[in-house]
């Protein structure tokens, strides 16, 4: 299953898209689940309206228990302080709301050999027992977790697509711990 398939089968209800502005999956959100149900921040948002703020992931400018998912696409990693987003993603979440994630695996084999995820982008990156320590902390139970290869559609802006052939071939030949791309469906416990 890919990242926008397992984001359209565990979101639901009102759903904020943190940091939404890159790649095209907002645009499946919207084509799902109708415009008046999706809200999005992002740091390069122009504009405010009712729907879409400019503010950073840490800093959420929504009401508490306003929303039934929260959606952070390759956006952890990119944060300086990621308890903060976690903590927003919880106090913006009803409870039992989700939030679905993705990010890069620190512990893939692919980035233990070339380091491809360690770039000054990656500010915080995890594995996935620190990542399900760190959502636990904030009161999100890991209900789903798998991994991916790396493809097109979550490498947004990739200079080396011509690894993504190698990357799948071997992604299903590796444990899960040393796979690339993890996807969680965490729900809101408290």
């Amino acid at each position: 299953m890919e990242r926008v398939e397992f984001a359209l089968k565990n979101l639901n209800g009102k759903i904020l898209d943190v940091g939404y502005s890159v790649g095209g999956i907002h645009q499946k959100f919207i084509e799902k689940f109708g415009k008046e149900n999706i809200f999005g921040i992002d740091i390069e948002t122009k504009k405010n309206t009712s729907n879409y703020k400019n503010a950073s992931a840490e800093k959420i400018p929504f009401e508490e228990n306003e929303f039934d998912s929260v959606f952070a696409g390759e956006l952890i990693e990119h944060l300086e302080k990621p308890e903060l987003f976690l903590k927003e993603a919880n106090r913006v979440l009803k409870k039992n709301g989700s939030l679905v994630l993705t990010t890069p695996n620190r512990k893939s084999l692919v980035n233990r050999i070339f380091k491809s995820y360690e770039t000054p982008i990656h500010i915080s990156l995890f594995n996935y027992p620190q990542l399900e320590k760190l959502l636990e902390k904030y009161n999100l139970k890991v209900e789903e977790f798998y991994c991916q290869p790396y493809t097109n559609e979550n490498c947004y802006g990739s200079r080396n697509k011509w690894s993504f052939l190698f990357r799948k071939l071997i992604h299903y030949l590796l444990p899960k711990s040393l796979q690339e791309q993890m996807i969680v469906k965490a729900v809101k416990i408290k």
